[in-house]
């Protein structure tokens, strides 16, 4: 008990602390230096944590006549969502939650933080926020099953919807074609899963105006933003402990320096990809997870036969 106890406040406070710092980190050294070559000083990789306690504490505004305790409860809930689904991920080489949970319980929680964004944009009454929400719930529908699928194929290898039993399979048996397939459709979803352009339709700034944040502030809207990075964090780790689980040694301390790695890695092509393309329409992202459920499909089946 005391093990799980003290993997869960790990796990809890590596997501909770990198998620924003990878973000700043991204910010600094892709976007800015990379993107508009700008060079500014170090501190700029804690902007993310000077953000959060800015919004923490400035005035909360809510929306007159409209449902305030729904405008309330979302971001907790979705902050909340994100963090219990970290508990199900191997991120220091053993998940905390492996015995309580497997990825149907991580794909409901994941999902019940983009709800929970849904409703409390909803429940501000703004035409922007309602269309963002709308565009939030579309893009989520088509890229869900992407995730779901490529979860599947590598549940087919190990014969476990566990965690812990799809990374030991992967460990002992090393890379299958399958599972490779699958991650490539992984990474292509995640630029989704992070809201990056080009798929940051439901925010779209130049177009809605932040979508379904816009009528969002102080400590609620700094609740919702770091939700948002800890999800990226999140969705970069199930990539690297699921997907492509190689370079651990069996310590913890190193796996989970190897395992930031990896996931830093991640944050570099997503920021990468987002400063070189330009953001598409809901129909053409229908279009290219179309593609991209045709690939996890093609995993599944080669996983199904192959193993």
């Amino acid at each position: 008990m005391t093990e799980i106890l003290v993997l869960a406040i790990v796990n809890l406070l590596i997501v909770m602390f990198f998620g924003p710092l990878f973000e700043g980190v991204v910010r600094k050294y892709v976007r800015a230096n990379i993107a508009h070559s700008r060079v500014g000083p170090l501190v700029g990789i804690w902007q993310p944590f000077l953000d959060l306690f800015k919004l923490l504490s400035k005035e909360d505004l809510e929306v007159s006549g409209t449902p305030v305790m729904l405008q309330r409860l979302a971001p907790v809930i979705c902050l909340g969502s994100i963090l219990a689904a970290s508990l199900l991920l191997p991120i220091t080489g053993k998940a905390p939650l492996d015995a309580g949970g497997d990825a149907i319980v991580f794909l409901y929680l994941t999902g019940i933080g983009a709800v929970a964004i849904i409703i409390g944009a909803m429940a501000t009454g703004s035409p922007f926020a309602y269309a963002g929400a709308t565009r939030e719930m579309m893009l989520f529908l088509i890229v869900e099953p992407v995730l779901l699928i490529a979860i599947l194929a590598v549940a087919v290898s190990s014969r476990s919807l566990r965690f812990m039993d799809m990374l030991m399979w992967h460990l002992t048996r090393g890379p299958s074609l399958g599972m490779l397939i699958a991650a490539i459709a992984v990474l292509m979803s995640l630029q989704a899963h992070f809201g990056k352009v080009p798929f940051d339709i439901p925010e779209a700034e130049q177009e809605i105006i932040g979508g379904p944040f816009i009528e969002m502030s102080g400590p609620k809207l700094a609740l919702f933003k770091w939700a948002i990075w800890c999800r990226q964090f999140v969705f970069a780790s199930l990539l690297v402990t699921i997907f492509v689980p190689w370079g651990r040694v069996g310590i913890p301390v190193v796996d989970a320096i190897i395992t930031l790695l990896k996931i830093l890695v991640v944050y570099v092509l997503v920021s990468l990809i987002e400063v070189v393309n330009p953001r598409v329409r809901i129909d053409q992202a229908l279009r290219f997870y179309l593609v991209m459920v045709i690939t996890a499909t093609i995993g599944l089946a080669i996983a199904y036969v192959v193993g």
